[in-house]
């Protein structure tokens, strides 16, 4: 019950956390550990691997999750423990990039004992924990956490010798067979170079062909093709600035009122139906069991509207504010003096890379759905202002 209402029950708090000391069953942030958390999500963002953040953290000293509990003055051991001083090791990176806990979510009773007689601990299917949102201050953004999740399903595997992976690392694939392309160097009249080829076929000559693509080239155009976007949304951000967006808060809105209208009758009508559900048990037309369970369903119902209607009158608001009120084109507009392929860049803006046969790519943006919706606008306010 304590896990299902959101209260902490673990022995020892997870790393960036600690108990509160008046009350053991809420977390509260841990300065010092949050800022090491903070960092981890920001290199793994860099392109650095989990090993390589982990190299990272011991090069400066830092005290693993273990050894900074012991530091603390916990009595914490583990089986893991394999030398005198606990390292950070590239596992213990990787729980902490995936633990949903650094976005206020509480997952509890993962592992159980099944009864008394059984010490072992099984795990417990993912449908059966207790997850409960917002049970404390989260450390990590949302939005980061989850581009690192995404990140984290990729095929991301640095070289042996270097802690980062290359800019494209995971989002680039073959464009016939889908397959990842994945990079491999040759050296050439003592000149090393870096190329992508499919990694189909690689493994069977037969299943697909080379798709080789000179790394240098494939990113050069995969930087000429996102400069060429960011000027498109920064243009479109110009058009709708230039006419105080006029014909876009006059025009795309209007579907968007038919619906705040259509729901705000709903709200009107299910108030009325609770209303009068009220005067027929007042008069005895209805029993008290019957009057609760309507309701709870009126309630429910009433409590949707007003979701839908606060939903929908954002989305006027920032629609009548053209690309100014939209996080995703700010993200693009951030960049718009880069010069090279940096990690954290490439997993913000980029969807995927796809290599054809000829050499050509294809660069899938994040957020292309949300710039489409933008263009009638756009091709609106550029009329209207070339007949003013």
């Amino acid at each position: 019950m304590k896990r299902k209402s959101g209260a902490f029950v673990g022995a020892f708090a997870v790393y960036g956390y600690m108990k509160d000391s008046s009350n053991h069953n809420m977390l509260v942030v841990d300065k010092f550990a949050a800022d090491v958390v903070n960092d981890i999500f920001n290199w793994k963002m860099d392109g650095l691997s989990s090993l390589g953040i982990a190299e990272r953290l011991n090069e400066r000293g830092i005290l693993s999750p273990m050894e900074y509990k012991r530091y603390s003055g916990l009595s914490y051991n583990t089986p893991f423990k394999k030398k005198t001083t606990a390292k950070w090791q590239a596992k213990a990176v990787s729980r902490i990039l995936a633990n949903e806990i650094y976005v206020g979510i509480l997952e509890q009773g993962k592992r159980i004992t099944p009864n008394y007689k059984v010490r072992k601990r099984v795990n417990v299917p993912r449908e059966q924990w207790a997850r409960v949102e917002n049970t404390h201050e989260p450390i990590i953004e949302r939005e980061l956490f989850y581009t690192v999740q995404e990140l984290l399903k990729q095929d991301t595997r640095a070289a042996s010798k270097n802690s980062e992976v290359r800019p494209l690392s995971g989002i680039i694939f073959c464009a016939d067979c889908k397959a990842a392309m994945v990079h491999k160097t040759t050296t050439k009249n003592g000149k090393r170079r870096g190329y992508y080829v499919c990694s189909a076929h690689r493994a069977n000559k037969e299943i697909c062909s080379t798709h080789v693509i000179r790394s240098d080239d494939c990113e050069t155009a995969v930087i000429e093709a996102l400069k060429n976007y960011i000027s498109s949304i920064i243009e479109i951000d110009e058009v709708l600035a230039c006419v105080g967006n006029f014909a876009y808060s006059q025009g795309i809105p209007r579907k968007l009122t038919a619906r705040l209208e259509a729901k705000k009758e709903e709200l009107r009508r299910n108030n009325e139906y609770r209303l009068s559900l009220h005067e027929s048990y007042a008069d005895g037309i209805i029993r008290r069991e019957d009057f609760i369970n309507f309701k709870s369903k009126y309630d429910i119902k009433i409590q949707e509207a007003e979701a839908a209607i606060i939903s929908i009158k954002e989305e006027i608001a920032a629609a009548a504010g053209g690309l100014q009120n939209h996080a995703w084109a700010n993200n693009f507009k951030s960049y718009k003096n880069f010069d090279s392929l940096a990690r954290k860049m490439v997993v913000k803006l980029l969807k995927k890379v796809m290599v054809h046969e000829n050499g050509r790519i294809t660069v899938y943006f994040h957020y292309s759905a949300e710039l489409e919706h933008m263009l009638p606008a756009c091709s609106a306010e550029s009329e209207l202002y070339a007949t003013r």
